[in-house]
């Protein structure tokens, strides 16, 4: 058939097969002239299968390109595959995005997971590449992507694994401890021993952020709403009942946070604290402020006289 009829009966443009055929997704045609060439019945059943595999991909992915070592890895499966089964594959409804993924299929996520993370510590999220992560994972680029749609989407896997394993623990621990401050310390140590991996993520977005990633701006404040929704909590209703001054109580909380992520890495820096001296410290700074009697003495008079001036 000609390339007009081959766009007829496929619905592709000729721009797309020509760029299938240069990609290596499908073979030369025969030429008999330099404008004159004929496909077979192979090209229209390749350019199908590329459209199921097209289909089903962009059913389950949050990205709207397909990548293409992705779908030649599809194309080499087929290639095992006789024509009863090839056709019975592609005719099956596409799969929908809540059937569960098989154990050895998540166990195979979770180790590339593991991987990314490792590798993130050592070279960070913007200078790791797929290579290097198949690498240490011992599998070739195109069955990565039986995993994973791309990068950015296996980052995204990493940053909900390692807030989910802090959220579980931060719970328990709510559920069990009932007396605020024992709460409150017990919440702080759940922290300390999650930041090495929850630090990491936050060092990975704020990084982003600095060189104008608008994806890593809304995942940053995606992750921080999520980190600071205990404190959040806890605030709110000390607020309510009386306990705490009436402030934004969302503002408060971010700073709660940064306290605390700041203590912890002082530990890290400075042998002279430990970081129960440390928590000690940041509770009575909370309890207690920063003034003595005296400080705030002389605080509220020169607010006065702030104010006066202005009259």
């Amino acid at each position: 058939m000609t390339i007009a009829e081959l766009e007829q009966k496929t619905g592709l443009q000729r721009s797309t097969i020509h760029h299938y055929i240069r990609c290596g997704l499908l073979h030369e045609p025969y030429r008999t002239s330099q404008t004159m060439a004929y496909y077979d019945e192979t090209h229209l059943r390749k350019l199908q299968m590329i459209k199921k595999i097209k289909t089903e991909f962009l059913k389950t992915a949050k990205t709207t390109r397909v990548p293409l070592d992705y779908i030649k890895s599809r194309m080499d499966e087929d290639d095992q595959e006789g024509p009863d089964q090839l056709m019975a594959r592609y005719h099956l409804s596409p799969k929908t995005s809540d059937e569960k993924p098989t154990e050895k299929k998540r166990k195979k996520k979770d180790e590339i997971i593991e991987i990314a993370m490792k590798l993130y510590a050592k070279k960070g999220f913007y200078r790791t590449n797929i290579r290097d992560i198949t690498k240490k994972a011992g599998m070739s680029s195109p069955t990565f992507y039986h995993y994973f749609p791309d990068k950015r989407e296996l980052f995204m896997a990493v940053i909900d694994h390692v807030i989910a394993e802090w959220q579980a623990k931060s719970a328990a621990v709510i559920a069990v401890e009932k007396d605020p401050t024992q709460r409150t310390i017990a919440l702080f140590q759940t922290f300390q021993e999650h930041y090495p991996r929850v630090g990491e993520v936050l060092n990975h977005l704020r990084a982003g952020v600095v060189t104008g990633d608008p994806w890593a701006k809304n995942k940053l404040l995606h992750v921080y709403e999520v980190l600071m929704g205990n404190i959040l909590k806890l605030t709110t209703d000390g607020i309510e009942k009386g306990t705490i001054r009436k402030v934004d109580a969302d503002l408060m909380s971010y700073f709660l946070f940064v306290i605390d992520e700041a203590a912890i890495q002082k530990a890290a820096l400075d042998d002279r604290y430990t970081i129960k001296e440390l928590m000690s410290f940041v509770a009575d700074m909370i309890a207690f402020g920063f003034l003595t009697d005296s400080g705030r003495a002389d605080l509220t008079r020169y607010r006065k006289r702030k104010a006066q001036s202005k009259n």
